[in-house]
């Protein structure tokens, strides 16, 4: 028999016995764990303990009868139950140091801790530091944890069980991988664990980032700075199996010894501290500190602080995906003081909205990972070797795995020779960039593009131009790298398909980054002599930073839309050269149209028009715009994500950049802008597919339509594929060395520019317009005419009055429609009609040669016949001099024509009247150069105009309040107007309409779509106002009222969208412009039927001698009440 007593001593009163009973399989070291129990117990009093192997347990147990404790450390189940139930027939309490089962008797504990205890203090961490997410490594002892996890936190979490066979370092490198966590929760043996921590180190999956929570058991000799440890709570310093079992024993005996007195036998002291059969239920979280176990708190807290994390970082991490760092450089700032590049946000958005696509799995690539975009700007339009190195040393941690530059080939110069001065190496993916230098692998070998090789589209540009008819040219470029190489190859090219290039070869290029003072001041003699040479066909290969700046030399010279073709050379060009952020617009439109270029495809196929939608959805940036530069900027990340999810599938080091700079080689996918892939030994793009795209400006609108001509497939059997007729100058299809004078004014078409400071002027005058009448109208409503006018209730006989407001209704209508956007291209007849009752004559006769002038004078003797009969009525001139008849004769005219005059001809009147002001086109740059619109005969600011100017003014000035103030009183001077204006709605209709021509003279000519939304608008929030506040004192008037508002804004809705889509004359429109106007005059007379009886009708026999009545007798018994009494009340 081989067992040996211990004397030790304990703080109790009376004696007692302990037997502990080990295992012969050396799972435990015994003798280490005596010498843990001797150097921890100790006391006054004496105790024994026995140590006995489970082979003798038979011999000992049967001669045990007395009082004491038996400790069991096997992990034998029978055992377990045979002592359990000995236990219960004998007098002493078991312990065991596995887990409790039910099966067991009462006098059996628990040494370890119960099992949902632990999982929900597991669970609390997990809560507390916000970890939804992550990988448990689990032996099968611990299985339990999944299931007590996921019945507390949402299924996110992944779980190995790792056994001793398990091949850790294939888990780690095939499955964890590519799971894309930070968080790593350990619940193994300890040397499993440590395998497990050494292998998540190789696979650099624990940086900074990440966090690792484990169990006491699996921290056994393993010290990881920054890892989480949740230990029960008197195992804080338990360093090993041993170091844990001795605790747990004392632990035990030291709640017993509390309890055992002349108060409390051994069971029930063992009862007393011992709960549903377990010692332990206590847990702490620990945190290693410097090579030491830090205390901070009680697993169950609410609150952890204090904790230093992997990396020694304070915030805590994240269960969010693992994030992937890219470095984008935004290219906005610019520290040389340069134009800055007006195009870095609308490429970008192509970027950002691939990063939100993969981070949205919604690409099915990186589901595990997150993308973050570290946007920062090193200088992208200016080459200072100085700010980059500063910049890229300050912003090293942000250029992340993959580097995207910006569009400027001599910016990645500077910054490949940064990053080679400070070490810096990680693929860098071109979205714009062209030399053909940069195509070198053994030059570049971490870089790669997904725009086209330069120096392929000078090449190609040859042989297209040439396949055109073109024989000769004028070139111009500017000496950056890719321009000049671009030239070189061109001139080679030429020279091979006999294409001259007419203008010197002396005056054909000018410095990088020259704008246009200098290039006015220094360079124009390269314009002018692209002028000399008679050139028609222009090749300009000039970035789009200084392309507007030498478009506007050309303007100053004179040049004019029609005398040159330009074709762009650099790609994007011509999408980026006519958007509203680019200098000169103007005179980019008028000079630098019509012209083509080459661009590569963009918002091709399924994927294509999906990025389309998107970009337009989520940036504002319309595929219509032309801009493919977010298409390429989207292709370009994408590629780089791809490389990036091909290594993680197969468990390669994505952060070695050569390895992931070979990935990035093999990808080959088909996106927004086609087919992306590498061509083999170069770092170029492969070529399927070029665009030629053809921009046209339509003079009438002053739109830009940029639209693909052709394609151009290098690999098929026709290289050239025509789409649509290309447009040339003339707006001829044909090559044309002919310039075209237009006859219809006294000067040269191409003599004639946009006057912006005419422009300025008529919209100041036109604003100035609209807030005097606002103010004039609110003025006299407040004193005048805040009225009220009683409803008809009764039925009324129809007069020729009431006649004349219902056609006021229609007429009105009409007016509306010829202020909203342009019917023309949908319905001429409707178009013309509303033109034609605004006065608005252009579109159906020309104006010019006095044509206008003589509208104009009408106009004028309106407004003077408007002021006579106005001072007639308001002064009652009729009643002071009875004797004169021809104030009579006024006075009985005036009711007739006062509501023509005041109310039908109130928006031709102002708007003919503002046209004498529109002189936004002029053939110099005085305001004596520019010319009518209308009358492109007569000359502004000089002779006659000035006199038409000062007229028009004056005839402003006194028409409109007058007309204010004399609207409402016609109706209620004649007692035969049965239906009524309430005069709250004529003051706001003034302002209405006033808001009309406004817009009309301003934003109508420059901007349609901005003019249709904003008139669209108008008129709705007009029509709501009336339809609540009872225009009418006639139900019936008030409803047709507003479904005229409604059928304006039903065509102003479909017209815009006309417009957005190039103002196509399709029978689409005109059919549902009809049908909706259909559908509202059905429901209109429906409602009417049902709700709004008639209150007018008509006595036969008596029309007639009504409309005599009307025209010769005005007797004073019409006058309900006289105009000085109306004012006085």
């Amino acid at each position: 028999m081989f067992f040996f007593i211990l004397t030790v001593s304990l703080t109790i009163s009376y004696s007692l016995d302990i037997l502990i009973i080990y295992s012969a399989d050396k799972s435990l070291k015994i003798k280490t764990l005596q010498s843990n129990l001797i150097s921890k117990l100790y006391s006054d009093s004496s105790i024994s303990v026995i140590w006995i192997e489970e082979t003798f347990l038979d011999q000992i147990i049967q001669k045990r009868n007395e009082e004491g404790i038996v400790i069991d450390l096997t992990s034998n189940s029978n055992t377990h139950f045979l002592l359990s139930q000995q236990a219960e027939d004998l007098k002493f309490v078991y312990f065991i140091i596995d887990d409790y089962s039910k099966g067991y008797y009462k006098w059996t504990y628990s040494l370890s801790y119960e099992k949902s205890n632990y999982s929900n203090a597991v669970v609390n961490i997990l809560k507390n530091l916000e970890w939804e997410s992550g990988v448990f490594f689990l032996s099968k002892e611990n299985w339990f944890l999944k299931s007590m996890i996921d019945n507390f936190l949402e299924n996110s979490f992944n779980y190995f069980i790792i056994e001793s066979s398990s091949d850790i370092e294939e888990i780690i490198n095939k499955e964890v991988f590519k799971l894309g966590t930070n968080l790593y929760y350990l619940f193994t043996d300890a040397s499993t664990s440590w395998k497990i921590v050494e292998n998540l180190k190789n696979a650099k999956l624990l940086g900074s980032r990440a966090s690792v929570l484990m169990s006491h058991e699996s921290s056994y000799n393993l010290t990881l700075e920054g890892s989480l440890i949740i230990a029960p709570k008197h195992q804080i310093f338990s360093e090993s199996k041993e170091d844990y079992v001795a605790n747990q024993i004392l632990f035990a005996i030291q709640g017993i010894s509390t309890n055992f007195n002349d108060q409390y036998e051994l069971r029930q002291a063992a009862e007393t501290s011992c709960t549903n059969h377990f010692c332990e239920n206590s847990f702490s979280l620990l945190n290693v500190k410097h090579g030491r176990r830090v205390f901070i708190g009680d697993a169950f807290d609410q609150n952890f602080k204090n904790i230093t994390f992997i990396g020694n970082l304070q915030l805590i991490p994240t269960s969010e995906k693992k994030v992937l760092d890219i470095g984008l450089n935004s290219g906005i700032h610019n520290p040389d003081g340069i134009q800055s590049y007006p195009f870095n946000k609308i490429e970008f958005a192509g970027s950002n909205l691939a990063i939100s696509l993969i981070n949205e799995e919604k690409l099915g690539i990186l589901k595990n990972f997150a993308i973050q975009g570290n946007s920062f700007d090193c200088g992208s339009m200016a080459v200072n070797a100085t700010f980059q190195l500063s910049c890229f040393k300050q912003n090293i941690n942000k250029i992340g795995l993959i580097y995207y530059p910006p569009s400027s080939a001599i910016v990645f110069k500077g910054i490949f020779a940064t990053f080679n001065r400070l070490n810096v190496k990680v693929p860098q993916i071109g979205s714009r960039i062209g030399p053909d230098a940069f195509s070198s692998i053994s030059n570049y070998p971490l870089f790669a593009r997904v725009s086209y090789n330069g120096v392929y589209f000078a090449s190609m540009a040859v042989k297209i131009l040439y396949t055109l008819g073109w024989r000769s040219c004028a070139l111009i470029y500017q000496e950056g790298s890719f321009s000049k190489e671009f030239a070189t190859t061109f001139i080679a090219e030429a020279e091979k398909y006999n294409i001259k290039i007419l203008n010197d070869p002396t005056s054909r290029s000018f410095p990088a980054s020259t704008y246009y003072a200098t290039l006015k001041a220094n360079y124009s003699h390269i314009f002018k002599e692209v002028i000399n040479c008679n050139a028609r066909l222009i090749v300009y290969a000039v970035p789009i930073n200084s392309a507007p700046d030498g478009i506007k030399v050309f303007h100053s010279l004179g040049m004019r839309n029609g005398d040159l073709f330009i074709y762009y050379a650099i790609p994007g060009t011509i999408s980026s050269m006519f958007t509203s952020s680019v200098l000169y617009l103007e005179e980019s439109k008028e000079v630098g149209t019509p012209s083509i270029a080459f661009e590569q495809p963009g918002y091709t196929g399924e994927t294509g028009e999906n990025v389309a939608d998107l970009l337009q959805s989520r940036y504002n940036i319309k595929k219509s715009d032309n801009l493919v530069q977010p298409c390429l900027y989207y292709d370009s990340l994408l590629l780089g994500a791809s490389a990036i999810d091909f290594m993680i599938n197969r468990g390669q080091d994505y952060t070695n950049a050569i390895r992931l700079m070979a990935a990035i080689r093999k990808q080959s996918f088909r996106g927004c802008s086609g087919k992306v892939q590498i061509e083999d030994g170069t770092n170029n793009r492969y070529v399927d597919l070029i665009i030629l795209q053809n921009a046209v400006l339509n003079k009438n609108t002053g739109n830009i339509t940029i639209s693909d001509s052709a394609y151009i497939k290098p690999a098929a059997a026709t290289l050239l594929q025509i789409l649509k007729p290309i447009v040339y100058p003339g707006n001829s299809t044909t090559v044309s060395l002919l310039r075209v004078i237009n006859g219809n004014c006294p000067f040269p078409d191409d003599k004639v520019r946009t006057f912006t400071k005419g422009r300025y002027l008529i919209f100041g005058i036109s604003i100035a317009v609209g807030i005097c009448t606002a103010a004039i109208t609110f003025y006299i409503w407040k004193k005048w005419w805040n009225i009220k006018v009683d409803q008809l209730t009764k039925k009324q006989e129809i007069s020729i009055e009431d006649f004349i407001m219902g056609a006021t209704v229609i007429i009105e209508f009409l007016q509306i429609l010829s202020m909203g956007p342009d019917l023309t291209p949908i319905s001429s007849l409707i178009g013309d009609l509303g033109s034609m009752l605004s006065f608005d004559l252009s579109n159906l006769i020309s104006t010019k040669n006095g044509v206008f002038w003589f509208f104009l004078d009408f106009i004028f003797g309106l407004v003077f016949i408007w002021v006579v009969l106005s001072v007639t009525v308001l002064l009652r001139l009729d009643e002071r001099f009875p004797t004169i008849g021809l104030l009579r004769l006024l006075n009985k005219s005036a009711y007739l024509l006062m509501p023509i005059i005041g109310n039908l001809m109130f928006i031709p009147i102002v708007s003919l009247l503002l046209e004498v002001f529109i002189c936004d086109e002029s053939i110099g740059e005085n305001f004596t150069d520019s010319f009518m619109i209308k009358d492109c005969y007569q000359f502004c600011w000089k002779g006659d105009h000035i006199i038409y100017v000062a007229i028009s003014a004056v005839c402003l000035v006194v028409y409109e309040p007058l007309a204010v103030l004399c609207r409402p009183l016609w109706q209620e001077l004649d007692n035969l107007v049965h239906v009524k204006y309430t005069p709250s709605h004529l003051m706001v209709k003034t302002i209405f309409q006033v808001s009309l021509i406004v817009l009309n003279k301003t934003v109508k000519r420059t901007q349609d779509i901005a003019h249709g939304a904003l008139f669209t608008l108008i008129v709705i929030i007009f029509g709501t106002f009336g339809f609540k506040n009872q225009p009418y004192n006639y139900p019936r008037f008030t409803w047709w009222h507003f479904l005229t508002l409604i059928a304006v804004s039903w065509s102003s809705i479909i017209t815009t969208i006309n417009i957005c889509l190039d103002k196509s004359s399709s029978p689409l429109w005109t059919s549902l412009l009809i049908i909706g106007w259909l559908i509202i005059t059905l429901v209109g007379l429906y409602v009417q039927k049902k709700k709004y009886p008639s209150m007018l009708f008509r006595k036969k026999g008596k029309d007639t001698s009504t409309l005599f009545k009307f025209a010769f007798n005005f007797r004073n018994s019409r006058f309900k009440i006289a105009p000085q009494e109306l004012f006085e009340k």
